[in-house]
């Protein structure tokens, strides 16, 4: 029996050793000095608003008529970001983690997660500047191309099905991000041909008289759907990046194991991989769903910033960050407008406190509770 040798590594010199602790002292004091701000914002923000709650300067009335529309736009304009994020980035991630060729995921994922880097308040004036102004003037092809869209997605995966299987491997899965282009191109085209006759046929001519008139809802340039799709566009690179993060850390052999019992590979993604991944999955979405929460310029510059309470997504809001950046240069410090700022500052601050920390207790306990499928990401 060969015994393998003794690896035993060169001792450090001084130099070295004063060059490791610094390094360490460094990363610990840079680490501590986080937790000490964010404490310190925390105390700021109490020392500003709780002696004016106590006192009598800030009227529960005065503070519920003016902190709820912010509270309810803030939610408003998370949730449809989110409904527009989640789905287009997990559905990127689980198909660039487990059906894109390597070689093409090499080019993709850096190409995607460069779209974090774009600040906000560029995605926030090219839709409240160019985005909104546009689909007011296509209003009926745009609600009609996003019923259509996952309609087209679905046919086009139908008619794959259908092909011989020398045409299957021309136009195979791992490249379905690159044919399904020119299909869903043809499909927007045709949709914003007939969008015109269809206004004319259904309502009348112009949707927005239609819409005030038959359902009660008025349309606004700037509302809650163009926030929903450039914020959206905005988190999506963070949901895509640790998510597909997660995906390809689960072990190739769980997936592998699967397939040899039996399963399909649409079996294999939901009662496999997706539960190995969870983890990561939920804490991808709820650190999207900070961003959101949290988004400033986005939601300023198109929203219209009006402080309404409505669910529906063709009329504005006014989130708390947003009435933040707008009245606070203006407020006088001690009066009462300048605290009831300090405390939808100080909601905010828990309330992501809070979002955070459900996050990491969840993701903990899926972790421990999927550790038996091979250590997932």
């Amino acid at each position: 029996m060969i015994e393998p040798p003794n690896l035993v590594s060169a001792p450090r010199s001084p130099w070295r050793r004063r060059l490791d602790r610094l390094a360490t002292g460094l990363i610990a004091a840079g680490g501590i000095g986080v937790i000490v701000a964010v404490m310190a914002i925390g105390a700021f923000l109490v020392v500003e608003v709780l002696p004016a709650l106590f006192d009598g300067r800030l009227e529960m009335e005065r503070v519920r008529l003016a902190l709820t529309p912010m509270a309810w736009g803030t939610l408003k304009a998370a949730l449809w970001a989110m409904l527009f994020a989640v789905p287009l980035a997990l559905g990127a991630a689980i198909h660039s983690a487990l059906f894109m060729t390597r070689r093409l995921r090499s080019r993709m994922k850096p190409t995607l997660e460069m779209m974090e880097a774009m600040p906000g308040v560029v995605v926030g004036f090219v839709a409240g500047l160019v985005m909104a102004p546009w689909v007011e003037r296509h209003l009926v092809g745009v609600l009609t191309l996003m019923l259509l869209l996952p309609l087209g997605v679905l046919l086009a995966a139908g008619l794959w099905r259908r092909l011989p299987s020398g045409w299957r491997r021309r136009l195979s899965l791992a490249r379905a991000g690159l044919w399904l282009v020119p299909w869903l191109l043809l499909l927007a085209l045709a949709t914003f041909s007939l969008a015109p006759w269809l206004e004319v046929l259904l309502f009348g001519g112009d949707l927005r008289v239609w819409l005030d008139r038959e359902l009660g809802l008025d349309y606004a340039t700037r509302n809650a759907m163009i926030v929903g799709v450039a914020m959206g566009f905005a988190v999506m690179p963070s949901i895509y990046a640790l998510a597909e993060d997660a995906l390809s850390g689960v072990p190739g052999r769980l997936g592998e194991g699967a397939h040899a019992l039996g399963a399909t590979r649409w079996q294999t993604l939901w009662r496999v991989v997706l539960p190995a991944a969870s983890p990561g999955i939920f804490a991808a979405v709820m650190i999207g769903t900070g961003r959101a929460v949290g988004e400033t310029m986005i939601v300023l510059m198109a929203s219209g910033n009006a402080a309404l309470m409505s669910l529906s997504p063709f009329e504005g809001m006014r989130s708390m960050a947003a009435g933040i950046a707008v009245e606070l240069p203006e407020a006088v410090p001690g009066s009462e407008a300048y605290v009831l700022l300090m405390l939808a500052a100080l909601l905010l601050f828990i309330f992501t406190f809070l979002v955070n920390t459900l996050a990491e207790v969840v993701r903990s306990r899926l972790r421990r509770r999927y550790r038996w499928l091979g250590g997932a990401a």
